[in-house]
């Protein structure tokens, strides 16, 4: 699902963009429209302290906008499932933390690596013959208010700078023998960086810190 959300949120690769090119266009164009007026709806209101991880706020609009995505994915996949607050929180704070750990571990990618990257992403994109890559990756980035330049510039590296810093520390995991080697048997590195993941949140979930009655995480 983490996948999904990034592919959407930052820049489509175009291996990814596959996966949603048997979408019918009319109803991909329908979903991405939804989501660019909700987003617009969100980006108006008042932003104000949601939750804290750490040292790190999670903003209303952030957790907002994060929302927005995974249910536009989950549209775009098809998926029936509905989440609830409290698990989409709770899957922001995780993500949180692991970037967080990356850096404690020493993996995490800087912010001009990152940027160099989306610049890569970019030239992939616009050398591609996948008109439907294209379109998607199109949608992406209309959907986000923003011009093409101010995207890939200002947008795209920093969700990339913690997609490759999350990369980063897992790979490390492997190497150090915590996680199995995805490549040789996926079914076991999936149930292994679930339950990492949700060790990770139980160490920390004491230090998280929530702003709002409406959704409180269990530890």
């Amino acid at each position: 699902m983490k996948k999904l959300a990034i592919s959407l949120s930052v820049a489509v690769l175009v291996g990814t963009a596959l996966a949603f090119s048997s979408f019918a266009t009319d109803e991909q164009t329908d979903i991405f429209r939804s989501l660019k007026a909700e987003l617009a709806d969100i980006n108006s209101t008042k932003e104000i302290s949601f939750a804290q991880v750490e040292n790190e706020d999670i903003t209303n609009k952030e957790f907002q906008i994060y929302k927005a995505y995974m249910n536009a994915n989950q549209k775009l996949n098809n998926i029936q499932m509905n989440l609830s607050d409290n698990e989409l929180l709770k899957d922001l704070v995780i993500d949180k933390l692991l970037v967080q750990e990356a850096e404690k571990q020493g993996v995490a990618v800087s912010l001009k690596e990152a940027e160099v990257h989306s610049q890569e992403m970019r030239k992939i994109l616009e050398s591609t013959t996948d008109e439907k890559a294209k379109d998607f990756q199109k949608n992406v980035i209309e959907v986000t208010g923003l011009s093409e330049e101010e995207y890939w510039e200002k947008h795209a590296p920093s969700a990339y700078r913690n997609q490759l810093s999350v990369q980063n520390l897992i790979e490390k995991l492997v190497q150090d023998g915590i996680l199995p080697n995805a490549a040789e048997d996926p079914d076991s590195f999936d149930k292994a960086y679930q339950n990492y993941k949700e060790d990770l949140y139980a160490s920390h979930s004491k230090k998280v810190k929530i702003f709002t009655n409406e959704i409180q995480l269990k530890d």
